[in-house]
């Protein structure tokens, strides 16, 4: 039990704080309940006022439930009143007493900046800073910072020094068991993470951070910061962030909705592309071609190429109507279609009618019909015009436009205009010109080699939705949807909407192309791309940000900033990891581990028995060993099915469980992932391209937040050997120097 003497008076405070919580629950659950039982009917004022309530009612009830949660975390006193108080209660959202005074105000609020922001050099106003220890939302301990004593430690430059608020609460949090969900960190952000955070909404912000600096909880908790300070705007505009991938996805799900916030879009890249079942496996070649940025060429060419004139002229008949397209008329309808604006099967209409009205013109005049002729014509289509029956038509450019409309509903007719200009799905464009060399190098001329053109060549099965696409496929498609438009007339849908603000996870390994159709998706240009150089195992390698961030439209600026503390990794694994980070990246500093875990990185060798049965015995042990938390046993992906059998044939079925304590990833799935326990099996060959191994081994490496074992029968590379061999010698990196950056009282 806490010796503090505020103990008793805080469990009651929160208590309170709690029931208010519970009572504006209530109230926005009555309100909702009441306007749902208003009767039927009504004026159409009083339907939309009772529609406005319920959805407003919705919308605060999800606001306020954060879950099995804490609703405060910490509080803190300045030396002078701002406003009625000198002391506010900090947590995830804001809650007021019946005369709507404040009992806790949410942690985005500019009140409670200080809460992260405060150092001993700059107390920004407080004097004492104080942090909640809470077991299922009870108050069981409380740790002080103050800011008011004499000798209070100045902060200093000294190098290697971190400076951590509420460091017994950090960590806590850090140590503790992971579930296979992602926590938020509200109540542990630091300085640093904090300034990230509140940046300012518009332009590009590009955040750096090498593994457990918390550069994915800094990006959410932006999320959440975001909708809150700029709520008019972006609850209209909306704000999206980008998952590497699915599981990565569900990991962060929980995250935005402890903070009380509910409308933050969650996608991956081929869900933002619209096209999320792509499964297809491709090559790197493949990957690099077609994550290039010539592809948007390559594509805006195709969908040009299929606008074309006929060769020769074709008949139209219809009745008593025989008509002609001829390439010339054709010609002059291409062109001035080219010349208007909106997207391909939006023009189509457009050509339609131009092409129809040529056709009618050249044929009343072939036929040398008169004006009062025209007026009185019946059956020239075999039945008489409804127009003209109806309404007596006899302006003679009304009856033209009749004879016109009528004519594009002949079947000859589309037929006709589809091979001049063709109604096309992405798919369909994509997918014919994969299949065809001539239409590759037709679009590719200039832009390709001979040999990358034929990279692209893949005969495919004639139903578009038999079809497979690779994930470096979809953003092709995508980019073609830009170019095509709405498929089969539903042209209300060609605008797609963007978002106020995207934030993108593992943005490191961004294809130029996944960049830029990101970019177009953005209102604004207002991003933030979050990621770490080191970690970058796609097949463009290491790049700076500047190019990954310059085929974003509008993004040749951008601010970088960089997380430099590593609060998850534990300093025996980033002795091994760093050294190794200096081999394949010797220009870039791994971040300063706050931390030991007492367990050192070891190798275990297989001798006279399988792989699979030697695996599944360190499992079960490291299972055992972490006991609640998690374990992720990392291999390489194309192995992955062999992996998931033989471990399930060892009698370890939880990994066919969604909320398992055991995973079997493959390093694209481990990816800004974290576990106590990591085992790695596989090491030389966890990525199919050699050169990027070293990148994927520091990935898997610095997954754990407490243990790491190589598993292996002569598959550990050299590298990690010799690291580890001078680690037991003793000459790894020494423990960094920890300096708090508040008095703990």
């Amino acid at each position: 039990m806490s010796s503090n003497p505020d103990l008793a008076a805080e469990q009651k405070y929160l208590a309170r704080a709690n029931e208010r919580l519970q009572a504006m629950r209530r109230s926005a659950r009555e309100m909702m309940e009441a306007a749902l039982g208003t009767p039927r009917g009504g004026t159409h004022q009083a339907r939309a006022e009772r529609d406005v309530i319920v959805r407003r009612s919705l919308a605060r009830l999800e606001q306020l439930e954060i879950g099995d949660q804490a609703l405060t975390f910490g509080g803190i006193d300045y030396d002078r009143p701002l406003g009625p108080v000198s002391t506010y209660h900090i947590g995830r959202l804001a809650v007021s007493d019946e005369d709507m005074e404040p009992l806790v105000v949410d942690w985005r609020a500019p009140v409670a900046e200080p809460f992260y922001r405060a150092t001993g050099k700059d107390p920004m106003g407080l004097t004492r800073r104080r942090h909640f220890a809470l077991e299922h939302k009870e108050l069981i301990d409380i740790e002080d910072e103050l800011f008011d004593v004499e000798g209070y430690p100045e902060d200093s430059e000294g190098a290697g020094e971190i400076r951590l608020s509420g460091p017994g609460s950090l960590f806590a949090a850090v140590t503790r068991a992971r579930t296979g969900r992602m926590a938020d960190i509200v109540s542990t952000i630091q300085a640093q993470q904090d300034q990230i955070i509140r940046a300012p909404l518009p332009g590009i912000l590009v955040v750096q951070g090498g593994p457990g600096t918390g550069k994915t909880a800094v990006a959410l908790h932006r999320a959440a910061y975001l909708l809150y300070t700029y709520r008019m705007r972006l609850e209209r505009q909306g704000v999206l962030v980008i998952a590497p991938s699915r599981i990565f996805a569900r990991y962060i799900g929980e995250v935005l909705p402890s903070l009380g916030e509910t409308g933050v879009q969650i996608m991956t890249i081929r869900g933002l592309a619209g096209f999320d079942d792509a499964a297809l496996p491709e090559s790197s070649e493949e990957a690099l071609l077609k994550g290039d940025l010539r592809m948007a060429s390559f594509i805006a060419k195709a969908v040009r190429d299929r606008q074309r004139p006929l060769k020769h002229p074709a008949e139209i008949a219809l009745g008593a109507f025989v008509g002609a397209g001829s390439p010339a008329d054709t010609a002059e309808v291409v062109k001035a279609a080219k010349r208007r604006g909106g997207t391909h099967n939006r023009r189509r209409r457009l050509v339609e009618s131009l092409l129809a009205a040529r056709i009618v013109e050249k044929y009343i005049a072939k036929k040398e019909i008169r004006a009062n002729e025209l007026a009185s014509a019946r059956g020239l289509f075999g039945e008489e015009s409804a127009s003209q029956k109806d309404a007596g038509v006899s302006d003679e450019a009304a009856v033209k436009a009749e004879l016109a409309r009528r004519l594009t509903k002949a079947n000859d007719f589309q037929r006709l205009v589809q091979r001049i200009w063709p109604s096309l799905s992405p798919e369909e464009l994509v997918g014919d010109l994969y299949s065809h060399m001539p239409l590759i190098r037709l679009a590719g001329r200039n832009l390709f080699k001979e040999e990358e053109m034929r990279l692209l060549f893949r005969p495919m099965s004639a139903d578009a939705k038999a079809r497979a696409w690779s994930k470096s496929d979809v953003v092709l498609l995508n980019e073609a949807k830009l170019h095509l438009g709405s498929y089969q007339k539903r042209l209300e849908d060609d605008d797609e909407r963007g978002f106020g603000h995207i934030i993108v996870d593992e943005a490191q390994d961004l294809s130029p192309m996944e960049a830029r159709m990101i970019g177009r998706y953005s209102l604004s240009s207002s991003i933030t791309l979050v990621g770490d150089v080191a970690q970058a195992t796609s097949p463009f390698g290491r790049r700076s940000w500047s190019e990954i961030v310059s085929a974003m439209p509008k993004g040749s600026s951008f601010e970088l900033v960089e997380l430099k503390v590593n609060y998850r990794t534990p300093q025996e694994v980033m002795d091994v990891a760093g050294a190794l980070l200096k081999i394949f990246a010797p220009e870039l500093r791994t971040a300063i581990s706050i931390r030991h875990s007492g367990q050192p990185v070891t190798i275990s060798h297989v001798v006279n028995e399988e792989l699979m049965q030697h695996l599944s015995r360190v499992v079960r042990n490291e299972v055992s060993s972490v006991e609640p938390g998690t374990v992720a046993v990392i291999v390489p992906g194309e192995e992955k099915s062999v992996y998931l059998d033989g471990l399930t044939q060892s009698g370890l079925d939880a990994l066919a469980r969604p909320d398992a304590r055991l995973a079997v990833l493959s390093i694209d799935e481990a990816k800004g992932l974290e576990f106590d326990s990591v085992v790695i099996s596989g090491a030389d060959h966890l990525l199919s391209s050699s050169s990027l191994n070293l990148q994927a081994l520091f990935v898997a490496m610095t997954r754990t937040t407490n243990r790491l074992v190589f598993v292996h029968n002569r598959d550990v590379p050299g590298v990690i050997v010799d690291l580890l061999s001078q680690q037991k010698s003793g000459t790894g990196k020494e423990k960094p120097n920890i300096y708090y950056s508040a008095n703990r009282g």
